[in-house]
């Protein structure tokens, strides 16, 4: 009796034991397999993650910060423009990154699931476009993407659609930033300009060159020099212009002659000095133009009176070749005829020629 209760426990342990490791298997492959599954999941989530080109626009953002943009703009490989560097890029933008909050949008108009392209934001305040580019596909067959372009046409310190104009003379070299401007940027050569409009028949026209250049970032350091001269530049609402120099030496040389001149005009128009004698020292379109004047001496007429030239200036002397300067002349001419008087402010400009070894007056300009 004993024997057969001793057998069925033992079968029972038996079928338990089998039983256990059956469980035991079974719980260790589905393990293994959810295991397996999350794995393959897990590596489908990041695959498609890194396939959403925002994902790569959070990472790129989050080096849009002051200390970081530097690095951000050299591992890119991406060059703004030839004139700039990412060292003055990355000065430019850490003033416009400050403490504020970095974010991105859609660019309207020119995003496609294609050709991603963002708008970067510091705080409310536009700072750059960023373009994204293909980059392969992962394990899943996500396209991966990468930075393709970065631009800041649209979102600089300056207007007119962040292009400047520059006007130098011809013969002169052109530099933005230390370095020279092509010949693929010129937008006008042997461009005339005034006061040398007149002079061709006398000397070789003095004339000037016009560069277009579009998507700097900062506001540039423009340089120009001519045989071996640096020459002044002004800037009007991005409009640079290359002044030809002066020459101190040739204005003191000319000094008196150039007030000469200018004075025979005044007394001429008061009536104390005469046409002929103004004309001598002029040739072509400064000789016809001057003869065209109407003088202003006849309400004076049959009247006694003075005169005196003050406070004479000579100014902005602009030598363009040992044959061709043109400078301002200003004076005050006082008249006086006793029961009255008048004081004539009196601006000229004088483009001055040498031609058979003399020094006339080719262009005339009333201020």
């Amino acid at each position: 009796m004993n024997t057969n209760v001793n057998k069925r426990k033992k079968k029972k342990k038996k079928r338990i034991n089998k039983f256990a490791r059956f469980l035991i298997c079974y719980s260790a492959v589905l393990a293994a397999a959810m295991v397996v599954c999350w794995i393959v999941l897990y590596g489908f989530i990041k695959d498609y993650e890194e396939g959403r080109p925002s994902s790569q626009m959070d990472k790129i953002i989050s080096y849009f910060t002051a200390d970081n943009v530097e690095n951000l703009l050299n591992e890119s490989g991406v060059k703004v423009n030839e004139f700039e560097t990412n060292e003055q890029i990355a000065g430019y933008l850490e003033g416009k990154l400050g403490n504020e909050t970095v974010t991105y949008r859609k660019k309207s108009r020119e995003y496609s699931e294609s050709t991603p392209v963002y708008v970067v934001y510091a705080g409310d305040t536009p700072i750059a476009k960023v373009s994204l580019v293909q980059n392969g596909k992962n394990s899943h067959n996500f396209t991966k993407w990468k930075m393709g372009s970065i631009s800041f046409d649209d979102y600089s310190d300056k207007s007119n659609n962040n292009t400047i104009t520059i006007s130098a003379p011809s013969d002169s070299k052109v530099m933005i930033n230390g370095i020279e401007v092509g010949d693929s940027y010129i937008k006008e050569s042997g461009k005339e300009f005034s006061p040398c409009t007149h002079v061709g028949d006398y000397v070789e026209k003095p004339l000037r060159t016009v560069y277009e250049i579009s998507g700097l970032v900062a506001q540039p350091q423009v340089e120009a020099e001519l045989s071996g001269v640096n020459l002044e530049i002004v800037n009007e609402n991005n409009t640079y212009t290359a002044e030809y120099p002066s020459d101190d030496a040739m204005l003191a040389e000319m000094q008196d002659d150039i007030t000469s001149i200018a004075r025979n005009y005044g007394k001429y128009i008061i009536n104390r000095g005469s046409l002929s004698s103004l004309t001598s020292r002029m040739v072509g379109y400064a000789n016809e133009y001057i003869s065209d004047i109407p003088a202003v001496w006849a309400f004076l007429y049959g009247k006694t009176y003075t005169y005196e030239f003050n406070n004479e200036n000579i100014s902005n002397f602009r030598k363009y070749s040992d044959d061709c300067f043109s400078c301002d002349v200003y004076y005050d001419l006082y008249v006086d005829w006793k029961d009255g008087n008048k004081t004539y402010n009196t601006s000229v400009t004088y483009t001055f020629v040498k031609t058979d070894g003399e020094w006339y007056v080719a262009d005339f300009i009333i201020n």
